[in-house]
C-alpha cells in the first residue's frame, strides 16, 4: 500500500539586510509630458523674427500647435477652405479628429497671421496650411507636409519636455491641454483636446501634486484676515 509522504517546507524568510528599503524618487514623468513655461517662452522668442521660408514655417507651426493643441495629423490637415466665423467674430477651422468626429478649433490671431506671412514669404498659394520646402529636383514642386517631416522639424528645435524627453509634436498638445486644465478645469481641457470622455482628460492632465503656494503667503495681513473669517 502506498503511503503519502509529508514534506515540510521551510517557511523561514531571510531577513532583509541594511534596514528598510529607501523609497525611490518619482521620475520626471510626474511633471507631465509637455514643455515647461520657460521653454515655451524661449521658443516664442526664438521664432519671433523669421527671415527664411523654413523660419516662417517653424514660427507658423509653433504658434498653431501651441494655440490649438491639435494632434500632428490634425495640424497638417488644416485648410483655409474649412474656415468659419464664430459668434465672437474669431476665425475657426473645422477638422476631423481622431475617431472621425468633426470638431472646431480656433487658432490664435497671431498663429493665423504667421501662417499668412509664411505663405507670402514662400510664395505659396494653396489651401492647406503647411507644405514641404520646394523640391529642386522636381521643378520646385511642393507637397503637403507629412507627419514624419513634422516630427523631424520639431525634433530640430532641440528642447526637452518636463519629463526630460526630446520634444516631439505631441508634446505641444500636452503643453496646451495641461495649461488649459490647470487654469480652466477639466471640461475646458476636454473640449480643447476633443476628448470623447472626461476620464481621458483627467487621466492625463490631473497633476500628481498640488502647488498652492500662491494662496499661502502668511506675511500678507489680508491673507490672515481672510483665513480668520473661515470656519474650521
Amino acid at each position: 500500500m502506498n503511503t503519502a509522504r509529508v514534506i515540510q517546507l521551510d517557511a523561514h524568510r531571510p531577513k532583509r539586510r541594511g534596514g528598510p528599503k529607501e523609497p525611490e524618487a518619482p521620475t520626471g514623468s510626474m511633471f507631465g509630458k509637455g514643455l515647461t513655461d520657460s521653454d515655451m517662452a524661449e521658443l516664442t522668442a526664438r521664432f519671433a523674427d523669421p527671415s527664411t521660408e523654413a523660419e516662417h514655417r517653424d514660427r507658423a507651426l509653433f504658434l498653431v500647435m501651441s494655440s490649438t493643441g491639435l494632434r500632428a495629423a490634425e495640424v497638417l490637415r488644416l485648410k483655409w477652405s474649412d474656415a468659419v466665423k464664430t459668434p465672437e467674430g474669431k476665425e475657426g477651422f473645422w477638422y476631423v479628429r481622431k475617431g472621425g468626429r468633426t470638431l472646431l478649433t480656433i487658432p490664435s490671431p497671431q498663429a493665423l497671421e504667421a501662417v499668412r506671412a509664411y505663405h507670402a514669404a514662400a510664395g505659396i498659394e494653396a489651401d492647406r496650411f503647411f507644405h514641404s520646402l520646394p523640391n529642386r529636383a522636381k521643378a520646385n514642386e511642393r507637397t503637403p507636409l507629412t507627419t514624419r517631416s513634422l516630427q523631424r522639424i520639431v525634433n530640430a528645435w532641440n528642447v526637452t519636455t518636463a519629463s526630460r524627453r526630446k520634444v516631439h509634436p505631441h508634446a505641444l498638445r500636452h503643453t496646451v491641454l495641461q495649461r488649459v486644465h490647470d487654469r480652466e478645469g477639466s471640461i475646458a481641457a476636454q473640449m480643447k483636446g476633443g476628448h470623447s470622455s472626461m476620464v481621458t482628460t483627467s487621466r492625463h492632465y490631473v497633476r500628481p501634486y498640488h502647488d498652492g503656494t500662491q494662496h499661502l503667503d502668511w506675511s500678507a495681513p489680508e491673507a490672515s484676515e481672510k483665513i480668520g473669517e473661515t470656519d474650521a
